[in-house]
């Protein structure tokens, strides 16, 4: 007997790299490219279930008052707990791959003019 097909609802369909680490993002506050970067990066590395894990103990250590920086002078933003966790946390190898800074592209060269040859004088002759 054949089954008819079923396509999942976008509830259960399989969430991508990026939605988890868009989801994430949102979480922790985080709009800029370079932490989101890092986000994806820790989802590629570490596995959607350790980056959970790692965004409810942010969550938790947030509901408990927060992590000051070293210094005193703040509490850490959300996104910085979070990424505090992996720098603390993470095999050094791992965190490495996820949090190390990335080149910056390269200036755009400018366009060098083509010129055209110079004519070639005719011989007369």
């Amino acid at each position: 007997m054949d089954t008819p097909e079923t396509t999942p609802s976008p509830e259960h369909a399989p969430r991508t790299v990026d939605k988890i680490a868009d989801e994430i993002a949102a979480q922790l506050g985080e709009t800029e490219p370079s932490p989101r970067k890092q986000l994806k990066r820790a989802v590629r590395i570490l596995g959607p279930a350790q980056v959970q894990a790692l965004l409810d103990r942010t969550l938790d250590i947030e509901r408990s008052g927060g992590l000051m920086l070293p210094d005193g002078s703040r509490r850490r933003t959300p996104g910085g707990v979070f990424f505090y966790l992996i720098r603390t946390t993470v095999a050094p190898k791992e965190a490495y791959k996820i949090l190390r800074p990335q080149p910056a592209p390269a200036p755009a060269q400018p366009q060098e003019e083509t010129q055209e040859p110079a004519p070639v004088p005719e011989a007369n002759g």
